[in-house]
C-alpha cells in the first residue's frame, strides 16, 4: 500500500480515481473540488505522472462550467495578477498556443481599440503545443514591442499607454509548472480552454475566442460568473478572439444571462471575405504595420470589424455600428499608427 505524504495527496488520489472513469462513469466536481485538484497539481508534491493522468482523464470526461470556474480560481490564485487604475479596460484573449491557419490580426485590432480610447490587456504564451503557432506575444515582438515584461511593468503600461501584454512565463506561475508535461502530452487539455478565460488584469469586460460553437456559452458563463459585467465569446478564427468577415456565432454574457446571436459584417456595411492564411510573425507584423500606416488596405475591413466589436463590448460604443465609426476615425486619423509608435517606445 502506497503511503501519501499529505492529506492533500490522499484527496487527490481519490479524486483522480473517480475522474478517470471515462465520459459516462466519471463524477463531476464542485467548483471547490476542481480548484483543490489543480492546486495540488501546482504544488511541489505533485508528480508529473499525476498531472499527465489528470489532464488526460479530464480530456475524456470534459469540464463542466463549475469545474472550469474552479480551475480558473486555481490558475489565477497561483498567478501574479495586476489591477491597472484605468476605466473601461477590455480583456482580450485567444488560444495560448496561437494560430496555424489564419493571419493574426487580433493585435492590430487591439491597437486600434486602444487608439480609440479603450485600455486593452492581452495575454498569451509561446512554445505551447499542439499548435505552437503565431501568438500575440510573437506578433508583438516582431512589431518591436516587448511582450514578456514583468506584471508590475505591464500594469504601468496599461495605465500610461492604454495597452499591455502579459506573457504566461512572467505571470502564470502555477500553470508554468505543468508546461513540460503539456509539451510531452502534446494534445489540448482543459488548461488550453481555461487559459482563454483568464482575467489577469481584473477587467470587467472581456472578448474571448472559442474554437467550436458549442463551447461559446460555457466559456461565457464560466468567465462571466466569476465577477465580470460582460463577456462576449465568439467562434473566432483558429479559436481566437478575432471574428472572420463572415457570419460568426456569439455568446454574450450580461447581467447573469447569456444571449446567443450572430454577428455578420454585412450587417454593418462590410463585405464578406475569405481570411488570409497564417503568416510568420515577421510577415504578420509587416502586414499589421502597413494596415495601420494606411499604405495597404488589404486587411483594413477585418481590422475595423474586429475593432468595432471590441469597442462595443467595452462599452465605448453603444452599437457595433458606432464602434465602426470610432475605429475608422482612429485608423484614418493616424491615431492607430501613433499608438503603435508609442508602444515601441
Amino acid at each position: 500500500m502506497n503511503e501519501y505524504s499529505s492529506a492533500a495527496g490522499e484527496r487527490f488520489r481519490k479524486r483522480l480515481i473517480v475522474t478517470a472513469k471515462g465520459r459516462h462513469g466519471a463524477k463531476d466536481m464542485s467548483r471547490q473540488e476542481a480548484k483543490e485538484a489543480l492546486d495540488f497539481l501546482f504544488s511541489a508534491e505533485a508528480h508529473p505522472a499525476q498531472a499527465g493522468a489528470f489532464l488526460t482523464a479530464m480530456r475524456f470526461k470534459g469540464a463542466t462550467v463549475d469545474e472550469m470556474m474552479g480551475f480558473l480560481d486555481a490558475m489565477e490564485g497561483a498567478a501574479t495578477l495586476i489591477a491597472p487604475k484605468v476605466e473601461g479596460m477590455l480583456n482580450c484573449n485567444g488560444p495560448y498556443d496561437g494560430r496555424k491557419k489564419a493571419l493574426n490580426l487580433s493585435v492590430a485590432a487591439a491597437i486600434v481599440t486602444a487608439a480609440a480610447g479603450v485600455p486593452v490587456v492581452l495575454h498569451s504564451d509561446t512554445g505551447l503545443p499542439p499548435k505552437d503557432g503565431v501568438t500575440n506575444a510573437r506578433v508583438l515582438e516582431a512589431l518591436g514591442i516587448a511582450a514578456a515584461r514583468e506584471p508590475e511593468m505591464v500594469e504601468q503600461d496599461i495605465e500610461r499607454k492604454a495597452f499591455g501584454h502579459l506573457h504566461a512565463n512572467r505571470y502564470l506561475h502555477g500553470v508554468a509548472r505543468l508546461k513540460p508535461v503539456r509539451q510531452i502530452l502534446f494534445y489540448r487539455t482543459f488548461l488550453h480552454a481555461c487559459e482563454v478565460m483568464l482575467n489577469p488584469a481584473r477587467a470587467q469586460r472581456s472578448l474571448l475566442g472559442a474554437a467550436h460553437e458549442h463551447f461559446c456559452e460555457r466559456f461565457a458563463l464560466a468567465a462571466g460568473q466569476r465577477g465580470q459585467e460582460r463577456v462576449m465569446v465568439v467562434q473566432g478564427l483558429d479559436g481566437g478572439d478575432e471574428l472572420p468577415l463572415a457570419p460568426t456565432p456569439v455568446a454574450d454574457y450580461q447581467a447573469g444571462t447569456v444571449s446567443r446571436y450572430t454577428l455578420a459584417p454585412t450587417d454593418f456595411g462590410l463585405r464578406e471575405a475569405v481570411h488570409h492564411p497564417c503568416e510568420s510573425p515577421a510577415e504578420t507584423a509587416r502586414r499589421t504595420e502597413t494596415a495601420l500606416a494606411g499604405s495597404d488596405d488589404t486587411h483594413v475591413d477585418a481590422i475595423l470589424f474586429n475593432s468595432a466589436v471590441r469597442l462595443y463590448v467595452a462599452g465605448k460604443a453603444a452599437t457595433v455600428e458606432a464602434g465602426l465609426v470610432l475605429a475608422c476615425e482612429a485608423l484614418g486619423s493616424g491615431k492607430a499608427m501613433a499608438k503603435l509608435r508609442e508602444l515601441r517606445g
